[in-house]
């Protein structure tokens, strides 16, 4: 019988496994698995465990002393001697940087019920935020929360502890004159009270009340102004 390249592997493969049972079957019978006995019910006949004395056990190690001198003469240094302590005074680098203190300018309050929002400037990075009670600060005043809150005061918690802001109010001295206005074609300009402070009456030193008072008085004198000009525009339309 003669067989094909197909049919020579599978012939093969089987006359191997047929084979190997032929082999298993001869050690079954010959004696293979069955040296062997179930462990006794009885623990009576169970032969005991040898004991083991660890009174006299010793641990190999030398104390702790004895050691000493690894320290002294280290393996991977080239002259086998330790290297010096660091010296006190030498900068750390991985030391954190001190806190900021809060530098910023309460410019502004604002209190409506619940909602309460301060308005502060900073004088680093002359940024302006707004930030609401529970609330914290942005950019480098980053870690400041803003916990209490008041008609002319603001406090902050941070870094560095508690911090008080008192509002800034205007003393009357820098800032720009306001724009003039344009004055209709045949009326008269009028002379801007916002162009030259008010002199204080003579033998009399400015103080902040007065120069807040002069400055009411002159925004008080231009709306008036402003009034009468619109007023007779109106009258001119007519």
């Amino acid at each position: 019988m003669t067989l094909t390249p197909n049919q020579r592997l599978p012939t093969y493969l089987l006359a191997a496994f047929a084979g190997w049972c032929l082999m298993v079957a001869i050690a079954a019978f010959a004696g293979l698995g069955s040296r062997y006995g179930l462990h006794p019910d009885d623990a009576s006949r169970v032969p005991p465990l040898p004991q083991v004395d660890l009174s006299r056990a010793r641990s190999p190690l030398e104390p702790i002393d004895a050691y000493a001198v690894i320290g002294e003469r280290p393996l991977f240094n080239a002259d086998r001697r330790p290297l010096p302590p660091p010296a006190s005074d030498a900068p750390v680098e991985d030391a954190a940087p001190p806190p900021a203190p809060l530098d910023v300018v309460l410019t502004s309050v604002v209190m409506s019920g619940e909602f309460k929002v301060a308005i502060v400037l900073d004088n680093k990075g002359q940024r302006t935020q707004s930030v609401r009670v529970g609330s914290s600060l942005e950019g480098d005043q980053a870690g400041w929360k803003l916990v209490e809150l008041a008609p002319r005061k603001a406090v902050f918690e941070g870094p560095t502890g508690r911090s008080e802001l008192d509002l800034r109010v205007f003393d009357g001295t820098g800032g720009q004159p306001p724009t003039a206005l344009a004055t209709p074609p045949g009326q008269p300009k009028p002379e801007d009270a916002s162009a030259q402070p008010a002199a204080a009456p003579e033998g009399e030193a400015q103080t902040p009340e007065s120069r807040a008072e002069l400055i009411r008085k002159r925004i008080e004198e231009r709306r008036r102004q402003m009034r009468e000009e619109a007023e007779r525009a109106n009258k001119e339309q007519e």
